[in-house]
């Protein structure tokens, strides 16, 4: 009877140990369907692009993690398309700008060219259209300079150097830029004593940025009148004032003039095509500087150009 009981249990304890190991290897196969189910979703998910929903990250285990990282991809996937689009967008833009600036040069070069093929013309009208032909070229070709310029920093192609140099000879050959251009209007460019600072700066690209300033000044600016240059020295920075007594900049204007292509509300019967206080701005971001703008419209405007003391 003993024997008999004894191989009872046994063959209970076997069979109680098979029906557990069949329900955890059925339960094991549900938890791997599952698993595989889920890693299937979420692959599916991201392949369609579906991203209208986040993923579940609720708990901790090896489906929250995975739910967790396929969100950070769907995460960078929005960035990316997001990107993308700015980018396409700013392209798009450019592109549209950079057309209806060169449209009007062209369009001018393409008259004259026309009326210098026509009959009976006199010397002086051949004269004078050939100088509009080549106004409209030099217009043309300024134009391409300072966008590949642009493009150039913009993508890091051009990479400044500054370095700590005294600022005086800089500022006296960006003057010495547009004396020729002033003289034309009898603008006086008038230039306050100060010390031959030392300061962090790109020699040449510095200059670029101040000329680009001093011309906006001059263009501006009525026949007869003057231009300040004054120098500064700050704790941090060196500041670089030019004022002018021109048309002035409306206030709605100040965090706009320095943007690609933007023209002031007052200028637009004026030439010009938005490059130059863009390229003055990037170039003084590119050394850690940066500029500011004061102006009362008919009475002044001044630019105030940043530049860093010393390295950082």
């Amino acid at each position: 009877m003993g024997k008999r009981m004894m191989g009872m249990v046994i063959y209970i304890i076997l069979a109680a140990a098979i029906i557990i190991c069949i329900l955890t290897a059925l339960f094991f196969r549900r938890y791997v369907l599952k698993i595989f189910n889920s890693i299937d979703s979420v692959l599916e998910r991201i392949l369609s692009k579906d991203i209208s929903e986040p993923f579940e990250t609720i708990g901790d285990n090896r489906i929250s993690k995975l739910t967790y990282k396929a969100n950070r991809i769907i995460d960078m996937y929005v960035s990316d398309v997001l990107r993308i689009n700015g980018e396409k967008e700013t392209i798009q833009g450019f592109i549209s700008d950079m057309s209806h600036q060169m449209k009007t040069p062209l369009s001018s070069i393409s008259i004259y060219s026309d009326l210098l093929l026509a009959e009976n013309l006199s010397t002086e009208e051949q004269e004078e259209f050939l100088l509009r032909i080549r106004s409209g070229t030099e217009k043309l070709q300024w134009m391409m300079d300072n966008l590949i310029k642009m493009s150039r920093l913009e993508v890091g192609t051009i990479q400044l150097a500054p370095l700590e140099t005294n600022i005086k000879q800089t500022i006296s050959d960006s003057i010495g830029n547009v004396v020729a251009t002033a003289s034309k209007k009898n603008i006086d460019i008038v230039v306050s004593d100060f010390e031959n600072y030392q300061i962090y700066h790109d020699k040449k690209w510095t200059r670029e940025a101040i000329t680009n300033i001093l011309e906006n000044a001059i263009k501006y600016s009525p026949q007869d009148t003057s231009i300040e240059v004054s120098v500064e020295q700050m704790t941090l920075y060196t500041k670089i004032n030019i004022t002018d007594h021109g048309i002035g900049i409306e206030k709605n204007d100040w965090n706009l003039i320095f943007k690609r292509f933007y023209r002031g509300s007052n200028v637009k019967d004026n030439e010009g095509t938005g490059l130059g206080l863009y390229l003055a701005s990037l170039i003084m971001e590119k050394q850690g500087g940066y500029i500011m703008i004061d102006s009362i419209p008919n009475e002044f405007t001044s630019f105030s150009l940043f530049l860093q003391n010393s390295k950082k």
